[in-house]
């Protein structure tokens, strides 16, 4: 195991902020907590206080990290990384996609320094594709206050796999193609993620045809056969054909075509 990964230092304020200046990373206002209950939490008490859009939370540990439909979120300290983001949409029409752009944020900053293949699987987990399985390692939860969006995420940088919640899980660890630190990282995704979101945040035309297709290209649920387990219970078997313009799954079924805003979904085939 090497070093980067054996000693699990706590995040490094000053390196981190030597990244940030290094890739010219348009937001530089980070709150570094050692614990917390979950970094989306000190995000909302910065909404609250009219904090400066791209201001984010970052943390070493969560006492009660959440995912998509309420789901824990935990790991061994200073295992992995929490970050939460204040965005400031320019219209409501944009939600819909906010989530499919930081996803895809997260990818690109990861694309150029993994050495196996990863995907997007509807509408942000990042997965490590072996073997015809997808492991997950990430995982994104959008909040709406008021006119803001917290933008919450969360991912495994170095955890063995007896340390991983679930069989169908991974690690940065077990992916990146060099050293990086998790400042490194941090940074690398908070440069995407930035640029793209002001691009996309000024277009005239939400979502513009450069994210649509880079979506669309880097999204492993397309064009497959899914079961989809919805917010209310019922599952459904489709084919998934298309990301629609508010950023909806849309699927196939035997009794035809519907848009899904939210479901739990896993590939068939």
């Amino acid at each position: 195991m090497t070093e980067i990964f054996k000693n699990r230092a706590p995040l490094d304020a000053q390196l981190l902020e030597q990244e940030l200046l290094l890739r010219q990373c348009l937001w530089q206002n980070a709150i570094i907590k050692d614990e917390v209950t979950s970094t989306n939490d000190i995000a909302r008490e910065l909404v609250a206080s009219n904090t400066e859009e791209g201001t984010f939370v970052l943390a070493n540990f969560q006492t009660n990290g959440r995912g998509r439909q309420n789901r824990n979120w935990e790991a061994p300290k200073n295992s992995s990384i929490f970050i939460s983001i204040v965005l400031k949409p320019n219209s409501e029409n944009n939600l819909g996609w906010i989530p499919l752009l930081v996803g895809l944020a997260l990818h690109k900053s990861l694309e150029a320094e993994t050495r196996k293949d990863i995907k997007i699987k509807w509408p942000n987990d990042l997965v490590l594709v072996e073997n015809n399985q997808e492991f997950k390692f990430a995982g994104i939860l959008i909040e709406k206050i008021n006119n803001l969006v917290i933008a919450g995420i969360g991912i495994n940088f170095d955890q063995e796999r007896n340390e991983l919640p679930v069989s169908n899980a991974s690690s940065l660890k077990e992916i990146l193609q060099s050293r990086l630190s998790k400042e490194a990282v941090i940074a690398a995704f908070l440069t995407e993620l930035s640029a793209r979101w002001l691009e996309e945040n000024n277009a005239s035309t939400w979502p513009t045809p450069s994210l649509v297709r880079d979506y669309k290209t880097n999204c492993i649920t397309l064009n497959k056969k899914i079961e989809a387990q919805l917010p209310g219970g019922e599952v459904i078997e489709a084919l998934a054909v298309d990301i629609s313009q508010s950023g909806e799954i849309v699927v196939k079924t035997s009794d035809g075509t519907r848009s899904l805003s939210s479901a739990d979904i896993h590939l068939i085939s």
